[in-house]
């Protein structure tokens, strides 16, 4: 299985749509979709680069992303494209934005890639285990306790929706991929993901459960990914965090 997918060649992918995408940085122009979010010109042409680098390598492959919809989920492999996760804090000219592919295979996360172009980090997993920054391993906070200089991550509109009593510290990092990674490499104990889609969490997944991470909905039931599949969101906000405090973390968490 191992050798169906080369992962060298996933990283470099994501690291030539970064530099493609951050080309545009601090000089973007902002259009509206549908849905009144931001959508740019690099959002577009990063997963235009990525669907022809997948097609011309895995033809048989399904393929999702957040600017050009579903498409055959039915295959056995299916990637999930977000060319710029983050795009809110891409245009304002924020460092934290990143370029993720993830790959699933039979609904399961079987590898990511994440590549934040402006920190030139690579976060990477694949099916033979382990999950890295760039070429050195990372792993989950193993803390048993919390102070006030720990932190979570939240989602950018937690302030609205959220009663949080955390004791240490909140970061809205605008970037759900963002989020996974730094609770994956062990800077954060966790974080709170709104109701996202696969594309913003695919390669995520794959990375923190690679680094040792679990997650749980915010009413305690497990999270399902499959379904996701169809483009559809998160039914309800989750947790993502070390596995010894992942409880703890939801108990801090209500909704308001």
């Amino acid at each position: 299985m191992s050798s169906e997918v080369d992962l060298a060649g996933v990283r470099a992918w994501v690291r030539e749509g970064g530099a493609h995408a951050r080309r545009y940085f601090n000089n973007v122009r902002v259009e509206r979709k549908a849905d009144r979010s931001w959508v740019t010109q690099a959002d577009q042409e990063v997963e235009q680069l990525l669907r022809e680098r997948i097609a011309a390598r895995y033809p048989h492959h399904g393929v999702m992303g957040e600017e050009q919809g579903v498409g055959a989920i039915d295959r056995e492999f299916v990637w999930c494209i977000d060319p710029i996760d983050g795009t809110g804090a891409f245009v304002s000219g924020l460092p934290l934005w990143c370029v993720s592919l993830g790959l699933l295979h039979r609904g399961v996360p079987y590898l990511g890639a994440i590549y934040l172009p402006i920190l030139d980090d690579c976060y990477w997993a694949g099916p033979s285990g382990g999950a890295f920054r760039n070429d050195e391993p990372i792993a989950v906070s193993g803390a048993t306790t919390i102070d006030s200089n720990d932190w979570i991550g939240i989602t950018s509109y937690a302030h609205r929706q959220f009663q949080i009593d955390f004791p240490g510290k909140t970061r809205g990092l605008g970037s759900v991929a963002a989020d996974c990674c730094y609770v994956a490499r062990g800077s954060a104990l966790g974080a709170l993901i709104g109701r996202a889609r696969l594309w913003d969490l695919a390669a995520g997944l794959a990375i923190l459960r690679a680094a040792g991470a679990a997650m749980v909905g915010l009413s305690g039931a497990p999270v399902a990914v499959a379904p996701l599949l169809d483009g559809s969101k998160l039914p309800e906000p989750i947790i993502i965090g070390a596995p010894q405090l992942l409880e703890r973390l939801r108990g801090y968490i209500t909704r308001r």
